[in-house]
């Protein structure tokens, strides 16, 4: 495939996904949520039971975790899911386009989109409210990749076996939700009992914000993450069909 075609190719998978409403609304609500936060005058204190960091310190990465986790579990498998109940990857196997080519140009949208968005949350937080960046910020972002990476591969397995857009948010969607708890989003980590933030370790956004406070040994975290992607994505290789 020729570099103009695999252009192409992005921009038809980027009008397929942000035609979605549901798309939509989760490319807009951390950006609102994170807004919302910063203007609540009982956020900007810092708080005893947060390490001395401000609520909307605690919930700036939380947020940029959202949008990830909802391309990588819900929008990627559904997207794959939904091409398999129509026939369209089968036609997709005998076609001029190389197939691998098809889920590159998927999952090129997929990564820039979460990228953008994890950019733009980070820099409203930072310009906006004063959040500032942690420390060791290399390894922070080094985290993030692989987190993503790692929620990409278990999005990936979701859309080598589901056969339906609803298998698939049945499949993808409680892991989603398993990494926004212990991201943070239902109440801070720092505020989790001791067992379950040593859960969390073990997950894979979890991991990343464990990363991102300082909290266990960073090595551990890249370790758990990195783990993730390669199981997942030699998972994903193996259990992929077309029909």
């Amino acid at each position: 495939m020729t570099g103009r075609g695999f252009r192409t190719l992005v921009g038809v998978q980027a009008k397929l996904l942000l035609r979605e409403p549901a798309a939509v609304i989760w490319l807009l609500l951390p950006v609102a949520l994170v807004v919302l936060f910063g203007n609540i005058p009982a956020f900007q204190t810092p708080q005893h039971d947060l390490g001395g960091r401000r609520v909307i310190d605690v919930y700036v990465p939380t947020f940029a975790a959202m949008l990830p986790l909802f391309l990588a579990l819900a929008a990627l498998p559904t997207s794959m899911a939904a091409m398999r109940e129509k026939n369209a990857l089968r036609r997709f196997a005998v076609s001029p386009v190389p197939p691998a080519g098809m889920l590159a140009g998927l999952l090129a949208v997929v990564a820039a989109l979460a990228a953008l968005g994890v950019l733009l949350i980070v820099l409203i937080g930072a310009l906006a409210f004063h959040v500032h960046a942690p420390n060791g910020l290399g390894a922070v972002l080094s985290s993030f990749v692989l987190g993503f990476t790692a929620v990409m591969a278990l999005g990936l397995v979701v859309a080598a076996v589901a056969s339906t857009a609803g298998a698939a948010s049945a499949l993808g969607v409680p892991v989603m939700i398993l990494n926004f708890f212990f991201s943070g989003l239902y109440f801070p980590v720092a505020q989790m009992p001791a067992a379950l933030r040593d859960i969390g370790q073990y997950v894979p956004f979890g991991a990343v914000m464990d990363a991102w406070s300082g909290y266990g040994p960073l090595w551990q975290h890249l370790a758990v993450l990195a783990g993730y992607t390669l199981v997942g994505g030699l998972a994903s290789a193996k259990l992929f069909r077309w029909e």
